[in-house]
């Protein structure tokens, strides 16, 4: 250590810190807010994994930096600085150190519970430390009863809001303190951090050390990287418009076969008409829709048949039965929305054995080729690629069109070892290999 400086090593991980923790908070907040008014979209969920993971490493610097900092003394504060001046340094200094561990575990405490205190329901997902591997849960919390991990998710969260504050307040503090030191008092303290820069009035020190020079290099180059690759990542996924499920139907005579059994009456409204051949737009009515599996689960008891759904998933349909080589259908699901209402199956199947939903966060299927099979009945052939692996699934569907409303219904079944969901599981030989899939799809016309 050069006099009157910490090391380049204490400065770089300070820095790093304290970049990270400015990205963070706003980030969080965002996410938070998001969150409360209902936004469940893949960008919140990739912003998640990125939170979490910066926080993740937040707390390993900490580690560090608290090592660094029992094994090597700091500078000494200036010799004019008053007796509680000297104390409510060095208890800022400490206080930054408990709230760079806390924010962080409370975070990590958080996800262990995998519940959802916005919606109260269980969201199990899998943290992957910037998708490289998977970071277990605290204290087995997945396992726990759900009055557990409801409880603990709540008392997490709010420590970690708590946290948060806390810190905001002590950096404003701290930088107003070592703003005051430098411009007022003309102390030496901002120099001790800041490389390159010497307190007011001072003379020039010695030649700074080839073996700092390259530790700061290097250091402030890649939080520099680090920090603009975040701010990139966190644009793309927040500030991008989010685009909510699309489907047009050009309507034809055939197409207009009369309703299914369990579509509902048309609304009494005046319906839009329709040019024939043009496709209208239409709005799902999510509510009403849903993409579900069904698998049979086999123990020393005997079978028991489970049924599930995704609970956020999008669909572009385009779809004309007067010209099917025009026609698509595209449909994304978020793997770590599947839930069957089995507290132990919901928090087992995100996991890297199942979906692996932090790897692997959605699901598609998309068409390749649409044909008639009868009035008002179709099939689509096409991809479906889940965790990675593609292969070849054909869905026949029925649309049915009466009035201003729409439903198309198809069923499906895939074997779950194609994808290698569950091969490496223990519960792998209790579930059955083939799985049912449905589609329903309610959706209004738009005005």
């Amino acid at each position: 250590m050069e006099a009157g400086r910490y090391t380049a090593v204490a400065i770089v991980l300070h820095w790093a810190i304290a970049a990270a923790i400015l990205f963070m908070l706003p980030l969080g907040f965002l996410m938070h807010e998001r969150a409360e008014h209902g936004d469940t979209s893949q960008a919140v969920f990739s912003a998640y994994q990125l939170h979490k993971s910066i926080g993740l490493t937040v707390l390993a610097l900490t580690v560090l930096r608290l090592i660094w900092r029992l094994t090597h003394r700091p500078p000494p504060l200036p010799a004019s600085m008053p007796a509680w001046e000297r104390l409510a340094a060095r208890a800022a200094h400490w206080g930054f150190y408990v709230l760079t561990l806390a924010l962080p575990l409370s975070g990590w405490l958080y996800v262990s519970a995998g519940w959802n205190i916005h919606e109260d329901q269980s969201l199990a997902v899998p943290t992957r430390w910037f998708g490289l591997f998977e970071v277990p849960h605290l204290f087995d919390l997945p396992q726990a009863s759900d009055d557990v991990r409801s409880e603990t998710a709540k008392a997490a969260l709010g420590a970690h809001l708590v946290f948060a504050w806390a810190i905001i307040g002590l950096a404003a503090i701290h930088v107003a303190a070592a703003l005051k030191h430098h411009f007022l008092d003309r102390d030496e303290t901002l120099a001790h951090m800041v490389p390159g820069l010497r307190a007011p009035g001072a003379a020039a020190g010695q030649p700074r050390s080839l073996a700092r020079s390259v530790v700061l290099g290097v250091g402030f180059a890649a939080i520099a990287v680090a920090l603009i690759a975040a701010l990139a990542s966190a644009s793309s996924l927040l500030l991008a418009p989010q685009t909510p499920s699309q489907i047009e139907i050009a309507e034809h005579e055939e197409a207009a076969v009369g309703p299914a059994n369990d579509v509902a009456p048309a609304s009494p409204e005046t319906p839009t008409p329709a040019t024939p051949g043009q496709p209208s737009r239409w709005t799902v009515a999510h509510g009403a829709s849903a993409i579900s599996f069904a698998y049979v689960y086999e123990d020393e008891s005997g079978q028991s048949r489970f049924n599930g759904r995704f609970e956020r998933w999008r669909a572009d349909i385009r779809f004309d039965p007067g010209n099917l080589d025009a026609s698509s259908i595209v449909v994304r699901i978020e793997t770590a929305s599947a839930r069957t209402g089995v507290a132990v199956h919901d928090s087992t199947l995100p996991t890297a054995a199942w979906f692996d939903a932090g790897a692997f966060p959605t699901a598609e299927f998309r068409s390749t080729r649409i044909r008639a099979s009868g009035p008002g009945q179709y099939e689509a052939r096409g991809d479906l690629t889940i965790r990675g692996q593609t292969r070849r699934v054909d869905l026949p569907f029925t649309l049915a069109i009466d009035g201003d409303r729409a439903s198309v219904q198809g069923a499906t079944s895939i074997d779950r070892r194609d994808f290698g969901i569950g091969r490496d599981d223990a519960g792998d030989d209790l579930i059955s290999r083939d799985i049912e899939i449905e589609v329903r799809v309610e959706a209004r016309r738009e005005p």
